[in-house]
């Protein structure tokens, strides 16, 4: 257990962050391209690295959140729980077409194929 890296908060969040999109990468591309707001090219090679990669990723970001709030986080807070999925989808549309039912984003999502 000496040779284990101690992660920070942040560090360890951004590894199971990219564990968990590498994992729906592999069941099902499209949803998780559409969950996560993934780009085709981000979605190909996240599903392609390596834990060990994923995990020096991680570790090289000390302090860094590779994932973002939605523009709408604060509102989000402040909003009352029964809504709070219907403007937290709000929120992620407006920042990602790519999920919404335009043509670009079907061609986009519908490119990705991982093995």
């Amino acid at each position: 257990m000496e040779d284990a890296i101690r992660y920070t908060e942040v560090q360890y969040l951004n590894l199971n962050y990219l564990l968990t999109i590498q994992v729906g990468l592999k069941h099902d591309p499209l949803a998780t391209c559409c969950t996560f707001h993934l780009d085709t090219a981000s979605a190909e090679t996240l599903a392609a690295m390596s834990v060990d990669s994923l995990q020096l990723l991680a570790a090289s970001m000390s302090h860094e959140s590779l994932f973002k709030p939605i523009g709408n986080f604060k509102t989000l807070l402040e909003t009352p729980p029964v809504l709070a999925m219907t403007l937290c989808r709000v929120g992620a549309v407006d920042q990602d077409a790519s999920c919404g039912p335009s043509r670009a984003g079907q061609t986009t999502a519908a490119r990705v194929r991982v093995a």
